[in-house]
């Protein structure tokens, strides 16, 4: 089962096959991980995993978790930590509670954002998203004293 358009905002190897659905009247309480694309119109509270696959949370999708995952559309609550590694998309139905780590973050007008955004690039994404953060001064490198292969 295809799902979505031919044209991705964000990137062309975005997962095109819905390979799980998690139906109305289903409740998870553990650890989901999941490939491709997972549909959620149930209610899941744990940890939500997928190294590059694509959360798609529903109207009625309810989410108490901590998500890492490739890239989140929301239309439904989710309450808990999102790390993305390439995209967050929080539709004008969709509600978030609590902080998000992804390189790009869209909100609809009508939609609800309490929590705080760090932007990343796609490289941090796997060390911010079990809060091993590196602190590092907002500067340029020094690339004039730099190897060539050390530029960046």
């Amino acid at each position: 089962m295809k799902f979505g358009s031919n044209k991705s905002t964000f990137s062309s190897d975005a997962p095109t096959d819905l390979r799980s659905f998690l139906g109305e009247g289903t409740d998870i309480n553990g650890e989901v991980k999941f490939s491709e694309i997972m549909r959620v119109d149930a209610t899941i509270s744990g940890i939500i995993t997928s190294e590059t696959g694509s959360l798609l949370v529903m109207e009625k999708g309810k989410v108490k978790a901590t998500v890492t995952v490739g890239t989140v559309e929301i239309s439904g609550t989710v309450e808990g930590t999102i790390t993305a590694k390439t995209s967050v998309k929080i539709h004008s139905s969709g509600r978030v509670y609590g902080d998000i780590y992804t390189p790009a973050l869209i909100i609809e007008h009508g939609a609800v954002f309490d929590g705080k955004c760090h932007m990343i690039d796609g490289k941090d994404q796997a060390s911010k998203a079990y809060g091993k953060f590196d602190q590092k001064p907002a500067t340029q490198p020094d690339t004039k004293n730099m190897k060539t292969a050390d530029a960046v």
